[in-house]
């Protein structure tokens, strides 16, 4: 599950979450529209499956956040996640 914080209270957040392999490769693509009510958004489910549905493998990935406001101002941040 996905979680992170933002400053954007009560406006409508497209989120795109992009997971990679360390060799940049695109696993999974999760697309939504959060309405925020905090300063909080999560859980954004994820089940380990690639766009294909195959379970991923253990390893270390790096995902990218999205999130653009109601405004179209847009931030992005990279990560590590590690599949155990």
């Amino acid at each position: 599950d996905f979680y992170f914080d933002h400053n954007a209270i009560g406006q409508q957040l497209q989120v795109r979450i992009q997971i990679f392999t360390v060799s940049q490769k695109l696993v999974k693509t999760i697309d939504l529209i959060e309405q925020s009510e905090s300063y909080k958004v999560g859980p954004i489910n994820w089940d380990g499956r690639d766009d294909y549905g195959a379970k991923i493998g253990k390893g270390t990935y790096i995902y990218k956040v999205k999130v653009t406001n109601s405004f179209g101002q847009t931030v992005e941040k990279f990560e590590k996640i590690v599949i155990l």
